[in-house]
């Protein structure tokens, strides 16, 4: 195997490493004290609840192969160096050789293989369908790693390379039920040193950790679950740092804080209008249709979120992916929505202003919504109001998170049913990472589509999705993902409705190294580690951040964020607030073609 080395891509990556590296150095803090909102439950990769922070958490007590870094590029992490097949279908890793587990024993290639293997008899949704394009894994000694995959996968780096942590064989091979597992002992920067439920973590640092010591001794998280109550703490100084996104209205507040600073960027994360479609009447794609009509999102961006956010598609993908279809766009028609109703059948028997269904029966429906979100809240009753002016009854119904999850999702499993009308739901920063994920949203096969919660059914995007499955060209991917987009706008299982702009608030006093990563924030790995350790990491062989961005990154892309979400402030990035081009030749391997990227990627601001 040949790895691939492009000398003009090599000195552009070297150049934007050196700029995007965070410059943050200072004394060790002895104790940070991060407020979170919710109970992630034991931290590890079965066990988590979000995916933000619950992931990011236990990323901080586990490693992956490679980690993302603060633009979502992939850069090695466990890994020190590997190469590619021409034919993309073969990976060759070498680990670090000096990594060991929080007990002591060393972390080789047979934990590595264990892991991969693992997921595929224990099924965890986000992980199990990325490993099991995998064909066969070898070991040849501890510290190397083959992969031979099926075919070639495009976003192999990101997921699952870059996403799943990484077990300990001495440890999880006695584990036969993973999901009941309270095991927590990793390889991370941090150890999880208590856990009491519903109200806080305790961490320390990992003094052995690979990449040198963490720049945090100890870390308290309390689980505050009342938005006020956590924001009040951070301005009382009883809190140092809080995970939740700061709203538009404290924003306001906080700029007027000495003591508190903002860091603000670009969100990824997609809040919608979920529906169940095996539920009477949102089985009827018409509901559906008139429901999203009498929708406006972008009132919703001015009013709840006071325009700090973009507008939500309907084809689901993010404005600023490449792959984003830009003929898919919503459309706001009170008058049309009445008509598809009435024509459906659905009309106002006894003249109360509601609708019955064609059968005669009351059409009443409930809106589930997270009662510590005061922003869905209002969006949920924002939207029933626009039900009633269509005459649909629409209850809003705000219950803790957990019951909301355990009705929507239940045990996050798909396959295990759903029990509700919608709900106001977000999925996080990382289902817009690469569209391919579109399958797993709306696929009718629960194997395929194990994020399908609304239990979607359409055979058409099943057709186009399956086609997406053998289908390695990137031109012809992105017209299979645009089509696929078209589908979910015209049979409508979620409106979408907002991309919610990120700000973060932090004492800059207590600690200073807090890395924003893009459509997520400031929770991520890379801000609990030193800056020399993400340099280190991106300081790799030419060789392999040659073949991570040829293997990653397909198409061209635009900038991320508008002129509102980027505001003009100092990077909380670096030193200095820059817009960075990078232009990328791709060799696909097999292919035999090049491609062309350009990304000009704004940073979070710390305002």
């Amino acid at each position: 195997m040949k790895p691939k080395r492009i000398p003009i891509l090599i000195l552009l990556i070297v150049l934007l490493c050196t700029v995007a590296v965070p410059a943050y150095s200072a004394e060790p803090v002895k104790e940070l004290k991060l407020g979170i909102s919710k109970d992630e439950n034991w931290l590890n990769p079965y066990t988590y609840v979000t995916g933000s922070p619950g992931l990011d958490l236990v990323n901080l007590i586990y490693d992956t192969l490679f980690v993302l870094d603060e633009s979502n590029k992939p850069l090695p992490w466990l890994v020190k160096d590997f190469s590619v097949s021409d034919d993309g279908k073969q990976y060759k890793f070498i680990l670090h050789d000096n990594v060991k587990w929080q007990d002591g024993k060393p972390l080789t290639s047979e934990d590595v293989k264990f892991t991969y293997e693992y997921l595929v008899t224990h099924n965890k949704s986000r992980f199990t369908k990325p490993v099991k394009a995998i064909k066969s894994i070898q070991t040849p000694d501890a510290a190397t790693v083959i992969m031979e995959l099926n075919q070639p996968e495009p976003d192999f780096f990101i997921q699952p390379l870059a996403d799943l942590p990484i077990l300990p064989k001495h440890i999880w091979g006695t584990i036969s039920n993973p999901d009941q597992s309270t095991e927590h002992l990793g390889s991370g920067p941090y150890l999880l040193e208590e856990y009491k439920q519903g109200q806080y973590y305790k961490f320390k640092s990992n003094p052995d950790y690979f990449k040198g010591k963490p720049p945090i001794e100890n870390m308290v998280l309390p689980i505050i679950e009342d938005p006020t109550a956590l924001f009040t703490a951070l301005k009382a100084g009883q809190l140092d740092a809080v995970s939740r996104s700061v709203s538009p209205e404290l924003a306001k507040e906080f700029e007027n804080n000495q003591n508190i600073k903002l860091m603000r960027g670009p969100g990824f994360s997609t809040t919608m209008l979920q529906f169940n479609s095996e539920k009477f009447p949102l089985t009827d794609v018409k509901v559906r249709e008139a429901i999203s009509l009498a929708i406006e999102p972008q009132y919703l961006v001015d009013t709840v979120l006071l325009g700090y956010g973009a507008t939500g598609s309907p084809g689901f993908i993010h404005p600023d992916s490449p792959y984003y279809n830009k003929t898919v766009m919503h459309k706001t028609d009170i008058e049309k929505a009445k008509s598809i109703l009435e024509q459906a059948g659905y009309k106002d028997i006894d003249n109360d202003g509601m609708r019955e269904a064609p059968d005669g029966k009351k059409v009443e429906l409930v809106n589930l919504v997270y009662s510590n979100s005061p922003t869905r809240i209002r969006t949920a009753e924002i939207i029933s109001d626009w039900m009633k002016s269509i005459g649909l009854n629409v209850k809003v119904r705000p219950m803790d998170s957990t019951t909301v999850d355990s009705l929507v999702w239940p045990e996050f499993d798909v396959t295990k049913g759903r029990n509700y009308d919608m709900a106001i739901w977000s999925w996080s920063s990382t289902m817009q990472l690469f569209p391919a994920r579109i399958t797993e949203l709306f696929h009718s096969n629960l194997e395929i589509g194990n994020t399908n919660i609304g239990a979607f059914k359409s055979k058409e995007f099943d057709k186009l999705a399956d086609q997406l499955k053998v289908t390695q060209k990137p031109e012809e991917r992105g017209q299979l993902i645009n089509k696929m987009q078209e589908q979910i706008a015209a049979e409508n299982p979620i409106v979408p409705l907002y991309y919610e702009e990120v700000t973060n608030a932090f004492n800059s006093s207590k600690y200073g190294g807090w890395v924003f990563q893009d459509g997520k924030g400031i929770i991520n790995k890379l801000s609990f580690i030193t800056s020399d350790t993400t340099k280190a990491a991106a300081d790799q062989p030419a060789s392999a951040k040659t073949d991570v961005t040829n293997s990653t990154q397909s198409e061209p892309s635009k900038p991320i964020g508008t002129g509102q979400e980027q505001p003009n402030a100092n990077t909380g990035k670096g030193s200095s607030a820059l817009v960075t081009l990078l232009v990328i030749l791709v060799v696909i391997a097999g292919g035999g073609y090049w491609l062309r990227r350009t990304k000009t990627q704004n940073k979070g601001k710390n305002l």
